[in-house]
């Protein structure tokens, strides 16, 4: 789980919010980041991601992944 919500401001009380509910669930297969995505990317900082990558990499690694491609949805139409 990854929260990209500030760490300030009115966002901070949404950010807390998911702190606790990740507690609550006391789930050990869940992993947890809170990374401020506007405090550390600001003034266009995209290189800053690589700090979650290199938080995230080794869940991501033992994961892997799903891609799909849908010929249909909302805007398409079968």
């Amino acid at each position: 789980m990854v929260n990209l919500i500030d760490r300030k401001g009115s966002q901070l009380r949404i950010g807390d919010q998911f702190t606790k509910l990740y507690n609550e669930l006391k789930d050990d297969k869940l992993q947890y980041v809170w990374f401020d995505f506007h405090g550390e990317c600001k003034n266009m900082k995209w290189e800053n991601l690589s700090k979650l990558v290199d938080i995230c990499k080794s869940e991501i690694d033992q994961d892997g992944h799903f891609m799909a491609e849908l010929n249909c949805g909302y805007d398409l139409r079968p």
